[in-house]
């Protein structure tokens, strides 16, 4: 099994915490952090176009797409550590997706087959990828049986 997180920024955005995140997740799950180019764009909707372009190209047909989106079902992390425990198992490939500045297009939340709302709150998308890489591994050490995660 394989998991993906797009994200729309620069590789060199990805800060030492996410690594190691990736580090501990991948003792349990084949993942990468994957940047994608922003559209750089003051027009909002035409960057969402363009960003969904992109990052559309890049996911296969059979690919289970989550978008992390603010119109989507909130999960706390139990729930989210039973979904994806559920959702690898089903499918050798899982992908997630973070919005831009502007969010997520049209098309990618047509084009999900989950959308996560992981809070209520608005947050930087930078903090927002370290909370996706946090949250992932703490739902693999939930469902592994691992001493991280503390209820």
């Amino acid at each position: 099994m394989k998991l993906k997180i797009y994200f729309f920024g620069k590789k060199t955005e990805i800060t030492l915490e996410e690594q190691e995140y990736l580090r501990r997740i991948n003792f349990r799950c084949n993942c990468e952090l994957i940047p994608l180019a922003q559209a750089g764009l003051t027009d909002g909707e035409k960057a969402k176009k363009i960003e969904a372009e992109k990052f559309l190209s890049k996911i296969e047909k059979g690919d289970y797409l989550i978008a992390w989106d603010e119109r989507g079902t909130p999960m706390d992390s139990m729930k989210f550590a039973t979904f994806l425990d559920t959702t690898l198992k089903d499918r050798k490939n899982l992908v997630m997706v973070i919005g831009g500045a502007y969010g997520l297009d049209e098309s990618i939340r047509q084009r999900a087959d989950r959308l996560i709302r992981g809070s209520d709150m608005i947050w930087t998308r930078n903090l927002f990828r370290l909370m996706v890489c946090e949250q992932t591994y703490r739902a693999f050490e939930i469902e592994g049986g691992g001493n991280f995660h503390k209820a």
